[in-house]
């Protein structure tokens, strides 16, 4: 089924490029540890009820590997605060697309150091659209800095989180990888991810940590309730689109999500329309496809 399948990529990019826009419009009135502490409390006791009554196995099996857990938590509160931290401060695109470029070679550099989870180049197209890659980062990251992009708080601050939230949530899908090697279900183990989170969010809230909160809690529990909806149902489109698409074609449908925040800015109208900010998208997308197709020619070579 094609078709269902490319519908669900589309439904998984449109709305985590929602998600960056609608996070980054957020964080100047509400602030992001509070946010982060109810979301992903809400998220913990969902998926851990869920698989205590559905895979009770499977949550024994995860428990009985606490190192790997610690591991888990470490990285996902690290990539949470550096995630939300960056959407805050810097234009929604720029956060979102250096986050996904800084992956890749982040991968790369776990594979120049032998740590798990790194993957050497598989050919020089792959090569090539990775280093055009981290051209764009390059761009993007001196757009910003100079104060040439749509939007900025804190310049310097957003790019180097956004950067932390590319190579902390690399190590965490590791992580997570790891765990789900031996048994454990997805639902289960983004259950896990987030108590320690929850805990450091909560405590930088307490001690005014971030921008002060100038939302009532009424409006604050109807925007735990829209962020809720905006992190889980992409993850779960995410995981239908990887069974049912080439990954071809899924990375090419990914590498527009830069794109398409910079049109949901437009039509927000809180980011202004910065001209070098789209140019150094365009290097991104161009050199994403490039490195798709480089990944996709070789996987087809080594299963002729």
């Amino acid at each position: 089924m094609p078709f269902v399948g490319l519908v669900w990529a589309f439904s998984f990019v449109f709305l985590e490029s929602l998600q960056f826009v609608f996070f980054g419009g957020l964080f100047q009135r509400m602030n992001s540890y509070l946010f982060g502490a109810c979301v992903f409390a809400l998220s913990t006791v969902l998926f851990i009820c869920w698989s205590w009554l559905w895979r009770r196995e499977e949550l024994s099996l995860a428990l009985s590997n606490v190192p790997l857990i610690i591991k888990i938590n470490i990285t996902a509160t690290l990539a949470w605060i550096a995630f939300l931290g960056s959407v805050q401060f810097i234009e929604p695109a720029v956060a979102y697309t250096i986050g996904s470029g800084a992956m890749p070679l982040t991968v790369l550099v776990l594979y120049w150091m032998r740590l798990p989870g790194g993957t050497p180049l598989s050919n020089q197209v792959e090569a090539a659209g990775l280093w055009t890659v981290a051209a764009a980062l390059l761009v993007l990251s001196a757009v910003t800095v100079s104060g040439n992009s749509g939007f900025a708080v804190n310049a310097p601050l957003g790019v180097f989180l956004a950067i932390a939230d590319g190579i902390f949530f690399t190590l965490l899908l590791v992580y997570c990888g790891q765990l789900s090697q031996l048994g454990v279900g997805a639902g289960t183990v983004f259950g896990l991810r987030f108590p320690l989170y929850v805990l450091v969010a909560a405590m930088l809230f307490a001690l005014d940590f971030g921008p002060p909160n100038s939302t009532d809690w009424n409006e604050s529990i109807w925007f735990v309730i829209v962020g809720f909806a905006l992190i889980v149902p992409p993850l779960y489109a995410l995981q239908r689109a990887v069974d049912l698409v080439s990954t071809l074609t899924l990375s090419l449908m990914i590498a527009t999500g830069p794109l398409i925040i910079f049109v949901l800015q437009i039509f927000e109208g809180r980011v202004l329309q910065s001209g070098l900010t789209l140019a150094g998208l365009m290097i991104y997308f161009l050199g994403a496809l490039l490195s798709a197709f480089g990944n996709f020619r070789s996987n087809s070579n080594t299963h002729a």
